[in-house]
């Protein structure tokens, strides 16, 4: 029985390209995003939550955890509708059958082929540091927003 990526997956109001991760599934996306080759970045600091974050494609992956003064709950989330869709494949979940909005849609086998291209590139370690600063609500809904509107401009001139 395949598992539906809503069982997984969790729309968050934190924005459009933001993805809660069902607590049950929260180690096995820690262990997929430990095993590609991405920058990832570990913020810990006194009296905020340990954040860490592995960039890739239009987003990436965080995990929060600890205390400290925060207005986002603990927790592992993704961040960009190419990598929610990556992890989708690579987990092989079955997948949402429309598009998101504003989301463009490409076949895994592209998905992989543009993640495996960007690697360790200076863009992506700073993609990786600006997910690292997520240590509170604001700041994702900021992040998020930031990356989801450069990966749509990317998006554009790919298409042509």
């Amino acid at each position: 029985m395949t598992v539906s990526w809503s069982s997984v997956f969790r729309r968050s109001p934190l924005g459009a390209a933001v993805f809660d991760v069902a607590p049950d599934y929260r180690y096995t996306v820690l262990a997929w995003a430990s095993i590609q080759d991405v920058p990832t970045v570990r913020h810990r600091e006194l009296h905020l939550p340990a954040v860490e974050a592995w960039a890739m494609l239009d987003g990436g992956v965080t995990s929060l955890e600890g205390y400290g003064a925060t207005s986002l709950p603990c927790g592992v989330r993704v961040v960009g509708f190419q990598a929610l869709r990556l992890l989708i494949a690579d987990l092989r979940l079955a997948g949402p059958v429309r598009p998101f909005d504003g989301e463009t849609v490409l076949a895994p086998a592209e998905l992989r082929k543009i993640h495996n291209a960007a690697g360790r590139s200076p863009a992506a370690t700073e993609q990786a540091e600006l997910l690292a600063s997520c240590h509170d609500a604001v700041l994702l809904r900021w992040v998020a927003a930031t990356l989801w509107g450069t990966g749509q401009a990317a998006a554009a001139r790919s298409a042509r």
